[in-house]
């Protein structure tokens, strides 16, 4: 029995360990990758995830051949093959996989700018025909080089393109669209004909506040898209007056003063306006609405020369002073009974022009500086016609200002028979869409310029707003200190014609819907060109007792604000400049 047990416990023992040592013979398990055949690609397209996105159903890390970023620069099929690591590798085996990568030729880059209009019976060259490629190839235009263009209107130029390495790239093909501008009538400028003298274009900053330098350099400079005023006008605050003493408190009178010193140094002139007389000089003791006390007037002139003097103090030299900002203009409505109090009230004070003749014939000898009046809010001549007759009064007046809202653009005999400045000292126009100035705004407040300039023979233009830090919600430039359209539209004159200089005889109105002026001054002679229709138009100028070879253009069009070009040949005092649909063009020698 001893012998049987013992056989019996050496089996159970073999048995045992048969079974423990089965385990050295498993398996590893090889992983499944799933790879969907990539869609094919270009030439020069990098190898990214959109190619290399092999998966697999256990955890690991895949490492691809070629690796991400590789760029494909032969077309044809190209094998893809990634290894994948599995995290577990006790139980799992590394595993390959490959898939194959179409590699299709790539199709060029055409760069080709859309080419500026040419006049009717131009010739096609290299000048419309230029487009360009990323890759070495021939051009092939319809029309061809040399065409003539002998009808107004658009044309259609197409470009194929054939590359030099046919393997990897294909053809190409685009297209631009030409505008042939008709001719219109002819113009001519007269340089050794001379008219009024410009004074300079300019904007107010009344109420303005303090203006950061950016703004004022935004406005004042002359270099990129700044708009280059020549101009500032300021508001009189109605400070409190001492009839004792005759001083005011010239501290409501610092921060535009300072605003207008910064101006100043950047070469604007200075000119300020009241819109209301100290209340304690008013029939109804408000800065709103009343009038001047016919027993202030001697005070009015100390206050007014108080002004003068305090600016003199700061640094600013003030060109002229007026006595009033539109007398003839009541903002109140006749509810309030004169008392200034009614719902949209604002500084004011009415005058008559006999009461405007009185004041400067007895009382404005004291100022040190240019008297401007009446500054009416029609340029109404009525309201100054009686100073201006009046033998002892007009010596007084230096400027005729007025605005023009309601009021027609016209020439004011009277005052320049006088030898009198005629300024235009406030406007401003609405955007027709009620936002942000477009181009139609630009080109809308160019002609109302250039009207000024030739009907009205103004020597001075002055936009209501200049920033959006004003009342105005039609400003030059933005919150920023970008140009808007607006500004654009001034700057097209006061960048170029610059104080001093002088309009010349030129065609104002060539043909329908071109406006042109002229103007010379500082050895340069410059063109202002408007087209406000809706095709471009070719415009022979001829030019008279000026030596010009050729006039450098600024353009203002809906795709860009104050582009200068490249210049326009002048032969036999004749040159053709092409305008644009709706732009401001200034030609400057």
């Amino acid at each position: 029995m001893k012998n049987l047990n013992s056989f019996l416990l050496l089996g159970l023992l073999a048995i045992v360990g048969c079974g423990s040592g089965g385990g050295g013979n498993t398996q590893k398990t090889t992983p499944v990758i799933t790879w969907a055949t990539p869609a094919s690609v270009p030439v020069g397209t990098a190898l990214s995830s959109t190619q290399l996105n092999a998966t697999a159903n256990v955890q690991g890390t895949f490492v691809y051949s070629p690796v991400a970023g590789t760029i494909e620069s032969t077309a044809g099929t190209v094998m893809l093959s990634t290894t994948f690591t599995p995290v577990d590798t006790t139980d799992y085996t590394t595993a390959t996989a490959s898939v194959s990568l179409t590699v299709s030729p790539a199709a060029p880059a055409i760069t080709w700018a859309t080419p500026a209009p040419v006049a009717v019976g131009t010739a096609l060259s290299s000048t419309q025909l230029d487009a360009t490629a990323n890759v070495p190839g021939t051009f092939v235009y319809t029309p061809a080089a040399g065409t003539i263009e002998s009808t107004a209107g658009n044309v259609t130029l197409s470009v194929t393109f054939t590359p030099t390495d046919t393997t990897n790239y294909s053809t190409a093909m685009a297209s631009v669209t030409l505008e042939v501008a008709a001719t219109s009538t002819g113009a001519t400028v007269d340089f050794g004909a001379t008219n009024q003298i410009i004074r300079g274009f300019g904007g107010s900053e009344a109420w303005a506040g303090a203006m950061p330098n950016g703004q004022i350099s935004a406005l004042f400079g002359t270099s990129g898209t700044e708009v280059g005023l020549s101009i500032l006008r300021l508001r009189i605050a109605p400070a409190t007056w001492d009839s004792t003493t005759k001083t005011a408190d010239t501290t409501q009178w610092t921060t535009e003063l300072n605003n207008g010193l910064a101006a100043q140094t950047l070469g604007a002139t200075i000119f300020a306006s009241p819109w209301s007389a100290p209340t304690s000089m008013k029939t109804n003791g408000s800065v709103n609405e009343g009038s001047l006390s016919t027993s202030s007037y001697a005070d009015y002139a100390a206050y007014l020369e108080a002004y003068v003097k305090y600016a003199s103090s700061l640094g600013v030299n003030l060109y002229a002073i007026s006595m009033q900002n539109e007398p003839d203009w009541n903002p109140c409505p006749a509810s309030d009974n004169g008392t200034g109090t009614g719902a949209g009230c604002y500084e004011s004070c009415l005058w008559t022009a006999a009461q405007m003749d009185t004041w400067v014939a007895q009382n404005s000898s004291v100022l040190t500086t240019k008297l401007m009046m009446p500054e009416s809010f029609g340029f109404y001549s009525a309201m100054s016609d009686p100073a201006l007759d009046d033998v002892n009064a007009v010596n007084h007046i230096a400027i005729i200002g007025g605005h023009i809202y309601g009021g027609p653009i016209y020439y004011y005999n009277n005052a320049v028979n006088k030898g009198k400045d005629v300024w235009m000292t406030e406007h401003y126009l609405n955007t027709a869409s009620g936002s942000t100035p477009a181009i139609g705004d630009a080109i809308a407040l160019a002609e109302e310029v250039h009207n000024s300039m030739t009907v009205g023979q103004y020597n001075a233009y002055v936009w209501w707003g200049s920033s959006d830090a004003t009342s105005a919600s039609v400003p030059l430039i933005d919150t920023n200190n970008n140009t808007n359209y607006f500004g654009y539209a001034l700057a097209q004159y006061s960048r170029f014609v610059r104080p001093g200089y002088y309009r010349v005889n030129a065609t104002a109105t060539p043909s329908s819907g071109i406006y042109l002026s002229a103007y010379t001054g500082g050895g340069h002679a410059v063109i202002v060109a408007i087209n406000s229709n809706s095709s471009a138009e070719a415009v022979p100028i001829t030019i008279q007792n000026q030596s010009v070879s050729s006039l450098t253009p600024y353009q203002t069009t809906a795709n860009g604000g104050l582009a200068m070009l490249s210049p326009v040949s002048v032969t036999s005092n004749a040159a053709t400049v092409i305008l644009p649909a709706e732009s401001i063009t200034t030609l400057v020698q």
